[in-house]
């Protein structure tokens, strides 16, 4: 399986997108898939997506897509602990798509 790229976004891009970016490096690594994460705040996120092409956007806040190809899905369950195991399962069906 190809590596994927991932933007992790939070609104600072410091703590928050850390925290989940640890998270699905920890789940992509419990199933063996290979992964590079970027993480960015939410004004640089267009930028970060101009200079590559991402599999998934995983973000701590409410943010919409910018580009409808890329799978964006909200970790704010990795932070509360509240609902991370659907969290993790949609990260998941993303990242073993070929």
């Amino acid at each position: 399986m190809a590596k994927k790229f991932i933007l992790s976004v939070c609104g600072t891009g410091g703590v928050t997108s850390s925290v989940i970016t640890q998270k699905v490096n920890a789940l992509a690594a419990e199933h063996g898939i290979d992964v590079d994460i970027t993480n960015a705040n939410a004004f640089a996120m267009q930028s970060k997506l101009d200079a590559r092409k991402y599999d998934l956007i995983i973000t701590s806040t409410r943010l919409k897509s910018p580009d409808e190809n890329i799978p964006m899905i909200n970790c704010m369950a990795y932070l509360t602990g509240v609902g991370e195991e659907a969290v993790s399962q949609k990260v998941l069906e993303v990242l073993q798509k070929d």
